[in-house]
């Protein structure tokens, strides 16, 4: 029987304003309880609202409208009793790994022997002992990461939160600091009564959680709450693991890619339909169509299992390859389209030509475009089209979308990037090599 809930969230609704005006719905009517002594993931599509979701029951983001308890009482700003660990780290690079950590300390009442000693005590536990005085750029990924769980966990907290934060990771780091979370939390090592976070990954979800939130998006909503009996240490292999898998993807499978999609929404008459790009790299997206190539079709989770990838990532490398009309997904099949053969079996420059045609037939390209031919220097500043991107799509990441945006547009000669003086310019524009990434 699980005690009084730590925190209460309830009715919470949240959106942003759009390009046009409008408000864009994010989230919808969010009705979620934490219970001391769980660890709860949240999943779901790219853009379903995890991390707003998640900043919201921290106080980062307030909501449009709704209420969270901390403790039965109305929560106002930040949740002093809560902390985060950051996706990228999020360590400043000119302290120490101690400098670090003890930052988090600045503003408690603790003295100076009690944070050093509060410091010494944590960096022990999540295993840093001897890289104290190391700087980030010295670390790898995973000792980086264990810098940002142990500066977490400095402040004692009773809520830990987590956004992503192994999906940086190589596959190994991330099971090891996996495993050592899970011991930390089951040990008692630590006054952490609750563990909340947000994840892509369904094993990982499924591996450390006791109670799985699955979301739908557009907006998004809570689809379903599923419990996790299975005891620790898991098994991935297990046949329950392996049942709540199955049943996590289909819930996950039916919010992507809907047996009756609903077109995208237009802007004004002949504009281009208005959406976004999923962030995921085109080599992957080709690579798609070569392992469709001899079958020409392929059952979603046998696709799934073949290639080897998290099937919420590989839902994005479809979607991708979808909007490119490589593929369609007819009842949750992957099948290789006439254009997506010619495709495969152009050169590269006929490729380049072919993606060319596509692409400006997307939003977000054509936005990109028509923004160079007003320039009378043929050039845009990054933070223009990121201001853009975060007011038309406020669901998604805008630096993730101008990553994939750029990436893409430079394969098919479209325009191009400069790092050093973040800007966009057209092939028209005299640029220096060097200048491009």
């Amino acid at each position: 029987m699980l005690a009084r809930p730590l925190i209460q969230i309830r009715n919470l609704f949240q959106s942003f304003p759009t390009a046009g005006g409008q408000e864009a719905e994010i989230l919808h009517d969010i009705n979620l309880d934490l219970y001391e002594h769980e660890i709860v993931a949240i999943l779901g599509p790219s853009g379903c609202g995890k991390s707003t979701l998640l900043r919201a029951i921290i106080g980062l983001e307030p909501a449009k409208t709704g209420q969270i308890l901390y403790r039965g009482q109305p929560q106002m700003g930040l949740n002093p009793s809560a902390s985060l660990v950051f996706q990228n780290f999020a360590l400043f690079p000119w302290l120490t790994v101690q400098e670090n950590i003890a930052l988090g300390l600045a503003h408690s009442p603790l003295t100076a022997a009690e944070q050093t000693q509060r410091v010494r005590r944590v960096i022990q536990s999540v295993g840093l002992q001897g890289s104290e005085e190391a700087y980030p750029k010295e670390l790898s990924g995973g000792m980086k990461q264990r810098v940002g769980l142990a500066r977490a966990l400095a402040v004692e907290p009773e809520i830990l939160c987590m956004d992503e934060p192994f999906s940086a990771l190589d596959v190994l780091t991330s099971e090891t600091l996996r495993n050592e979370v899970i011991d930390l939390y089951t040990r008692n090592q630590s006054p952490v009564k609750t563990i909340l976070m947000v994840t892509h990954s369904i094993s990982e979800g499924i591996f450390m959680a006791q109670r799985l939130v699955v979301m739908g998006a557009h907006p998004g909503s809570i689809r379903a709450i599923i419990e996790n009996p299975l005891p620790y240490p898991r098994d991935e292999h297990a046949p329950l693991f392996l049942e709540l898998s199955n049943r996590i993807h289909a819930l996950i499978t039916q919010t992507v890619l809907p047996a009756d999609p609903t077109p995208p929404a237009t802007s004004l008459p002949g504009r281009l339909p208005v959406q976004s790009i999923p962030t995921v790299s085109l080599s992957r997206t080709i690579g798609l169509l070569e392992v469709l190539e001899n079958e020409g079709g392929m059952e979603l989770f046998e696709l799934a299992r073949q290639v080897d990838i998290d099937l919420t990532q590989l839902l994005l490398v479809v979607k991708a390859a979808e909007l490119l009309h490589w593929v369609t997904t007819p009842g949750g099949r992957v099948e290789m389209t006439h254009e997506g053969r010619a495709f495969l079996a152009a050169d590269i420059d006929a490729r380049k030509k072919l993606l060319n045609g596509i692409l400006r037939q997307i939003h977000v390209f054509d936005l990109v475009i028509r923004g160079l031919a007003a320039s009378p220097t043929n050039e845009l500043a990054e933070d223009i089209i990121l201001g853009q991107l975060a007011l038309t799509f406020p669901r998604e990441r805008p630096q993730r979308i101008l990553h994939t945006l750029v990436s893409w547009a430079r394969y098919a000669e479209l325009f191009r990037y400069s790092a050093p003086r973040r800007v966009l310019h057209g092939l028209k524009a005299s640029v220096h090599p060097s200048h491009d990434e």
